[in-house]
């Protein structure tokens, strides 16, 4: 009796301790990376596609994506041009957001051992 209120007390604390996974993104001079969670929000995306236009030149096409009613992401299937050779796809559903996140990134260094990345974060 004692192990099952230890454990339902431990369980309880973890749940609560959980934080929200929350889509990130950086346009630094050296580096840009945009992680896409299962949080992610279609009018999230839509900003940040047009913040990577303006300031790197970056295309990113989430069309084809799924959006859940309240505008979470569902399925994604993410295309990403760095219009300087640099591009590629991917996609994830639902139950794979559960097991990591997705997203791309560019690194402009000269020293970098991987210019691009795209798939799992």
């Amino acid at each position: 009796m004692r192990h099952t209120i230890y454990f339902i007390i431990c369980s309880i604390m973890l749940l609560g301790c959980a934080k929200e996974k929350q889509t990130q993104y950086s346009l630094d001079s050296e580096e840009v990376f945009l992680v896409i969670t299962e949080n992610t929000t279609k009018e999230e995306l839509s900003q940040i596609t047009a913040k990577f236009k303006e300031k790197r030149n970056i295309d990113i096409d989430f069309s084809k994506s799924q959006f859940s009613k309240e505008g979470r992401i569902l399925n994604l299937d993410l295309k990403v041009d760095c219009n300087d050779g640099f591009k590629g796809t991917t996609a994830g559903s639902f139950k794979s957001f559960r097991f990591g996140n997705y997203g791309f990134y560019r690194n402009y260094s000269s020293e970098s051992e991987r210019a691009f990345h795209i798939g799992s974060m």
